[in-house]
């Protein structure tokens, strides 16, 4: 009994090796107890309705201790009625547990990539207040955010934002988004370690794996940026690509994807990208002085706040410099006011 609760404990913590799952899974059994399962399954339901983003260790102890009392009178059971049943007692006790335990984790793991990509947090403004919104149906459902952006998500689909900043969102699982166009707000999603930046596009994130992720544009144009990277570079996609990155190496590629077309022209016809400039791993001062000539605006910045920056994408001849400047900034923590002596750039405060 004292090996079970010390192999959930290791669970928990986050150290049990693949061996150690499977026998705990041996000692397990399925039937009994189905209250105490429940009440695991509750307790995840409550956290993601009152926003709490994992158990406390106080209840988390408290479940243990009550999931221990109860094995310690099956056990009892077993030796009084001398049958041998241990070894396939509780099975689903510890499915429960290290379940509850894995999603609260990974549930930490995406409100923890949430709250840094937020927008920058100010000491008058109150606390945010995130909704979670999980999908439970086993099918795709459709939904509308308060700002008018439409969401499809896939079944056991996770989303979450605050409520005040609707355009800043996180996904635990597969969603397609169908966004709304503002060139002064851009729309992120947030998943694994990945960052969509959106400008007004459709384009579907899936990161049903942990930490595989894979974005795919349908029309329109996102910034892709892996937050692993130490550069604050990101990818441009075109209609009809995909980014996907590799959890292992932590390399990414993107492809072409069959299936979607380049763009959405009248009669079907397929309309051909004019590429106005292409950056590749390019200095974010010089990108800047390139936009700036290309089109025939002054933008002014200093140097260090764009020290150590890197871009990598491409420029269309139909894109406005009001869109590239809005998901570039975003990207690289800045902000630009636009006058008559041209476009200013810094960083925000």
């Amino acid at each position: 009994m004292e090996q079970i609760i010390a192999l959930i404990q290791k669970l928990k913590d986050g150290t049990a090796t693949e061996a150690e799952v499977m026998l705990l899974e041996s000692m397990l059994e399925r039937e009994e107890d189905a209250a105490l399962r429940q009440q695991w399954r509750n307790e995840f339901d409550r956290a993601l309705t009152t926003g709490e983003q994992v158990l406390s260790q106080e209840r988390t102890n408290a479940l243990l201790v009550q999931l221990h009392t109860r094995m310690e009178a099956s056990e009892q059971h077993t030796r009084e009625q001398k049958v041998i049943r241990l070894r396939s007692n509780i099975r689903a006790y510890a499915a429960a547990v290290a379940g509850i335990l894995l999603l609260s984790g990974m549930f930490a793991m995406y409100y923890t990539h949430l709250q840094k990509h937020a927008p920058r947090p100010l000491s008058s403004l109150p606390t945010p207040h995130l909704k979670h919104i999980r999908n439970t149906t086993g099918k795709a459902v459709i939904m509308t955010l308060p700002e008018g952006s439409q969401v499809t998500m896939d079944a056991g689909a996770v989303l979450s934002y605050d409520e005040k900043a609707a355009r800043t969102v996180a996904l635990v699982g597969k969603a397609s988004f169908n966004v709304t166009a503002s060139d002064q707000h851009p729309f992120t999603v947030t998943a694994g370690d990945i960052t969509t930046i959106a400008l007004g596009t459709r384009f579907t994130v899936d990161a049903s794996a942990l930490q595989a992720v894979t974005v795919k544009l349908e029309s329109g144009k996102v910034l892709v940026h892996h937050n692993g990277s130490t550069a604050k570079d990101g990818i441009y996609l075109l209609p009809g690509e995909a980014f996907h990155l590799n959890p292992v190496t932590h390399q990414y590629a993107v492809t072409k994807v069959t299936g979607i077309p380049e763009d959405n022209a009248p009669g079907g016809t397929t309309v051909k990208h004019a590429v106005l400039l292409t950056f590749t791993n390019m200095p974010l001062d010089k990108v800047f002085k390139k936009l700036a000539a290309a089109y025939h605006t002054d933008i002014h910045f200093a140097d260090s706040e764009v020290e150590g920056a890197y871009f990598t994408g491409q420029v269309l001849k139909t894109d406005s410099l009001q869109h590239i400047l809005s998901a570039i900034c975003q990207l690289n923590n800045l902000e630009f006011t636009s006058g008559d002596e041209g476009i200013t750039l810094r960083k925000v405060k």
